[in-house]
């Protein structure tokens, strides 16, 4: 999988292919990306509308072409399956998101819960936890959840 994630961010996200440029935005929007599979992934019902959502946000977050979209989706997917833990994905998020971001990417992962018509228990839980280590008040918590309930989501 690491090996993977290398020739991505070398082949589509480097400029002229150059390593070792010190620009981490690629590697939190990878985290966004594994963060969004992490709920698409966490209940029962993994289904097939959820992941779509993941690949509409991806696109609109994203200025990535199709392409690269659904290969980022792919390691995302391979990276929140081996993860052993949040952290990694959420300290990216800590370190360049501000708080507005923030509020955005746990609506986002709503918009993800409830895009298959339900919520699941788990769903939920790895919002909360998500929320938690990002450092998301319970206010905004809440209202992100509402309004991505409410198809105000995206």
């Amino acid at each position: 999988m690491i090996k993977g994630i290398t020739s991505f961010f070398k082949e589509f996200m480097e400029p002229d292919g150059e390593a070792g440029t010190g620009d981490d935005t690629h590697s939190v929007e990878f985290a966004t990306a594994a963060l969004l599979m992490e709920v698409s992934r966490s209940d029962e019902g993994h289904q097939e509308i959820e992941l779509d959502s993941v690949l509409d946000i991806l696109k609109r977050l994203f200025d990535f072409s199709e392409l690269e979209v659904n290969q980022l989706l792919e390691l995302a997917k391979d990276a929140s399956e081996e993860a052993h833990d949040l952290f990694t994905f959420t300290k990216l998020i800590n370190e360049h998101y501000d708080y507005a971001a923030k509020e955005q990417l746990v609506k986002n992962l709503w918009v993800v819960a409830y895009s298959d018509g339900r919520l699941d228990a788990f769903e939920e839980q790895i919002i909360r936890r998500i929320a938690g280590l990002i450092h998301l008040a319970n206010p905004e918590f809440i209202k992100a959840k509402i309004t991505a309930r409410d198809g105000k989501g995206s």
